[in-house]
């Protein structure tokens, strides 16, 4: 009897303890399962809530952007430039003896041309008596025509130049455009209307192979252009 009444106390011991276990045991499943549960949940939600498309948005933002227009040449360009031609070779129509005078029409100007045989001494920038009608007239034209621009450049052959006024032909393409521009003021045009360069050798019209091409690319050129305020 002794030894029945012993045991029951070990038996009930074990029992407790069993079941605590178990409760634990059904705690750490019962997280683990909520655990998996809200996953499960997030993961749906994410996988229901729709993608922006992106095809939709940049068409969009496109469409609201600005236009951007290419401005297109202005028709009246050609028939003004037609009109400048014509003015100008009215002027040159008389030359006076004065050979080699040309005009040449291009899309936004036109270009006079004063070769160096009537303009200047070889190797010189003084203008010679004989061409100063002929810049009176073009200063004339240029006064009654407020809405022009002139640039006035200066050109010479290959031939390399060195002396105590131009150590080269940059200096003297120069000087040259300068005494033309300095005339036409003198003459009553606009200084503001009024633009020199000097090209040297480096603008030739011919090929510098022959006395008579050398002698072509010796020039002055008046570029005559409508001011961007007509």
């Amino acid at each position: 009897m002794r030894s029945l009444s012993k045991s029951a106390p070990a038996d009930s011991g074990n029992e407790i303890w069993f079941l605590t276990l178990s409760d634990l045991l059904l705690l750490l499943l019962i997280f683990f399962v909520l655990l998996f549960g809200i996953a499960l949940k997030q993961q749906g939600n994410t996988e229901s809530t729709p993608a922006p498309r992106t095809e939709n948005i940049l068409p969009a933002a496109i469409k609201e952007q600005p236009v951007i227009q290419q401005v297109s040449s202005n028709p009246d360009t050609g028939s003004a430039t037609g009109s400048l031609e014509s003015d100008l070779l009215n002027i040159i129509d008389d030359n006076s003896g004065l050979q080699g005078i040309t005009v040449e029409r291009h899309s936004q100007f036109v270009v006079l041309t004063l070769p160096e045989q009537i303009s200047f001494d070889s190797g010189q920038a003084q203008l010679k008596s004989s061409v100063w009608p002929k810049l009176k007239q073009v200063a004339f034209f240029i006064q009654n025509n407020p809405n022009l621009s002139v640039e006035i450049q200066g050109h010479t052959d290959d031939k390399p130049i060195s002396n105590r006024h131009y150590p080269s032909n940059w200096e003297l393409s120069a000087d040259r455009a300068t005494q033309v521009a300095k005339s036409l003021v003198q003459l009553g045009v606009n200084p503001a209307k009024i633009s020199t360069k000097g090209f040297g050798e480096y603008k030739p019209l011919y090929s510098n192979n022959t006395d008579a091409d050398r002698l072509k690319n010796r020039r002055v050129e008046l570029q005559f252009s409508l001011s961007p305020s007509s």
